[in-house]
């Protein structure tokens, strides 16, 4: 992947420290990384924010358009295809530690990523959009004890339709997405989901101190 450095992330952290995670993370050995994403990619593309009849028209068109956007990627994109790319970004990132190695024994302690959202968004008519991924974070011993929770967006091409054009090849106008494969929109996905792994990994880092 290209550019990666001119992607956006934004982690939003439960509040309160990591001392926990700090203490366990070196006694962890390894972790099992287990995505939890069954559920189907959003569509919201931009409405106008005038009044008046024009406003009316444009508006319901543009959510005629979402509702038909959104039918043909959650058929283009291939959940596991995404939720396997995620798990090869944190097995890349991750190899043999630290703060721990990867692995993917049954009996390890469990690296849980669960897929609370993810789509493209378009904030208004005319703007560059972005995709997003909100996940949650959360590694449990075998003994079913918790010892992490974070809380995690990964965007990109927010404000920065250059960047994002540069490594997906689309500025996520409506117009774009139209001319856009089924394959390419899958792959879109699933080059964020591998981003979105390696950046998990790199916020446990930090968080494990």
């Amino acid at each position: 992947m290209r550019a990666l450095s001119t992607l956006v992330l934004l982690l939003l952290v439960a509040p309160g420290c990591h001392a926990k995670f700090k203490k366990e993370a070196p006694t962890l050995g390894a972790v099992r990384p287990q995505v939890l994403n069954g559920g189907r990619p959003f569509v919201q593309l931009g409405y106008t924010s005038g009044d008046g009849l024009v406003s009316a028209v444009i508006n319901t068109v543009q959510a005629v358009k979402s509702i038909n956007e959104t039918d043909r990627i959650a058929n283009a994109v291939q959940i596991d295809q995404v939720n396997s790319a995620m798990v090869q970004g944190i097995s890349d990132t991750l190899g043999s530690g630290p703060p721990f190695a990867f692995t993917s024994a049954e009996t390890a302690p469990v690296l849980q990523i669960e897929v609370q959202s993810y789509g493209m968004y378009v904030p208004y008519l005319g703007a560059p959009g972005s995709f997003t991924f909100d996940l949650v974070t959360r590694i449990y011993k075998p003994d079913g004890d918790r010892v992490y929770t974070a809380h995690t967006t990964c965007e990109i091409g927010a404000g920065n339709p250059d960047a994002a054009a540069v490594v997906l090849g689309v500025v996520n106008n409506s117009a774009q997405l139209k001319s856009m494969t089924d394959e390419e929109i899958n792959n879109t996905f699933v080059t964020i989901g591998s981003w979105c792994g390696q950046e998990i990994v790199r916020k446990m880092r930090k968080h494990a101190g």
